[in-house]
């Protein structure tokens, strides 16, 4: 396992953020990028070969030695640029495995036969990843500082160390021989970067916590959540896009939605919700129209007067802001939230904003872009690992994994496996059960075993927990 070869093609927001990650996990990337302004920007950015060519041509594919690679991952901004190179690439290579990014739903919904007529192993749909994570979340249950893991059997909360007068002085050893019996401090914010605790770690009352553990253990530690598992009966959508269609054609199924790509599958409401959209342009409304039936469409602009009151904003359970503009959804959830929507959610591209989430008294963010590179970092990567949280302040992640019988590290107490040392053992699920663990718990095959780490670790975990590349 190890070191991975992966050719990428697209330098946009995706395809590079997808190469950093895989640099910092210590893989061997190359780049390919048509434009050569974009190609010479992430020629400045990545520590990678960045070939400026066009990704479609065969002598573009030889010079990135594609014959080479475990994974070919096309993300250009083409749904017909990603098919024909994946196509050329499961030509020349067998063993090279290929992931296409798509905007099209058409293209989502073809058979694994039909997929492996284009040459392609896995779809990506930046639209449906990004619907996915937010139904999840609405499934789950969610508020302000608060969140849901493990399909909401944990929940993982962020505090001012001040909200814990009791933890200040003291470390965190001194802490687990006291309270810390069924829940944990999964990460310690300080001077504006994150400190993956350890037992010797010292809380200082300008820190701030990420305290995690089940849901009633957290209840009692720091009282309960208000709202988190409210109805959601009336929704408000603002925006038409591809994300937000998928979004209200989740949220109105009658079938249960899928909880995750190994999540078990989840109905959403005990009933269909209400569901109105707000769209601007009225051949986009026209068209919502006819796609769905039993939502009601409001054709005008959000930023006008009176708009968002005038649609019951004050009466909605749960306000979604899903435009093409990250900047008007923050906005607008703000402004939602302050006429009395209960719970906003707020479409994002990129992480740039994410510090506002709080200050903005936003109850939740949605990625676009981290989504899909979640989707494509969790297929590429083994050992059965994902990453259930990614902490803004720093390049650290809660990672959960499935233990495989053969890994290497089955049947060892934990006092014996040797981890990186900014790598934090978070929890283990065993049958269901939630456990902080110690020295002397015991990994076995089907263990979920959730660990704190820095990205560039994740090579590393791959090596100690490995043995579970099924693909």
């Amino acid at each position: 396992m190890g070191r991975m070869r992966i050719v990428i093609v697209g330098a946009g927001l995706v395809g590079t953020a997808i190469a950093r990650e895989l640099i910092k996990e210590k893989h061997d990337v190359v780049l390919i990028e048509q434009n050569p302004e974009t190609a010479r920007l992430a020629d400045n950015e990545l520590d990678c070969l960045i070939i400026n060519e066009d990704g479609t041509r065969p002598e573009t594919l030889t010079a990135a030695r594609i014959d080479t690679a475990d994974w070919f991952i096309s993300m250009t901004g083409s749904d017909s640029v990603n098919i024909v190179a994946c196509g050329l690439v499961s030509a020349e290579s067998k063993r090279t495995r290929t992931i296409a990014r798509v905007e099209t739903p058409f293209y989502s919904g073809l058979s694994k036969a039909q997929r492996d007529t284009f040459g392609i192993d896995y779809l990506v749909n930046p639209a449906l990843e990004a619907a996915r994570q937010l139904v999840r979340i609405v499934a789950q249950g969610f508020a302000g500082a608060v969140y849901p893991l493990h399909n909401g059997a944990l929940q993982l909360r962020t505090v001012p160390a001040t909200s814990l007068p009791g933890f200040i002085g003291h470390t965190l050893g001194e802490l687990r021989q006291s309270s810390l019996r069924h829940f944990l401090v999964a990460a310690v914010v300080r001077d504006g970067g994150i400190i993956v605790p350890k037992g010797d770690c010292r809380i200082v009352s300008t820190d701030r916590l990420y305290v995690l553990g089940p849901p009633d253990s957290l209840d009692v530690l720091l009282g309960k959540v208000h709202g988190l598992d409210d109805a959601v009966r009336r929704v408000l959508v603002l925006g038409a896009t591809r994300v937000s269609e998928r979004i209200m054609e989740y949220l109105s199924a009658d079938t249960p939605v899928e909880n995750g790509r190994r999540g078990k599958a989840v109905r959403l409401f005990s009933r269909k919700p209400d569901i109105t959209l707000i769209e601007a342009s009225s051949e986009s409304c026209k068209r919502v129209s006819r796609e769905f039936q039993n939502i009601s469409v409001i054709c005008a602009d959000s930023s006008e007067t009176g708009v968002l009151e005038a649609a019951g904003v004050d009466r909605v359970d749960l306000y979604v802001a899903a435009t093409g503009s990250q900047s008007k959804n923050f906005i607008s959830a703000q402004l939602a939230k302050m006429l009395g929507a209960k719970k906003v959610i707020a479409l994002a591209e990129n992480d740039r904003l994410f510090p506002l989430q709080h200050k903005l008294d936003l109850d939740a963010v949605v990625c676009a872009n981290d989504a899909v590179g979640a989707a494509v970092l969790e297929i590429v990567r083994k050992a059965h690992m994902r990453t259930i949280f990614g902490f803004y302040e720093d390049d650290v992640e809660i990672i959960e994994l499935r233990m495989d019988a053969a890994s290497p590290v089955a049947g060892q107490a934990l006092r014996d496996v040797v981890l990186p040392a900014d790598v934090l053992i978070a929890f283990i699920i065993k049958n269901d059960t939630f456990i902080v663990p110690s020295g002397e718990t015991v990994l076995v095959g089907g263990d979920e075993i959730g660990l704190v780490a820095r990205k560039q670790q994740i090579t590393a975990l791959e090596a100690i927990f490995g043995g579970a590349d099924d693909r």
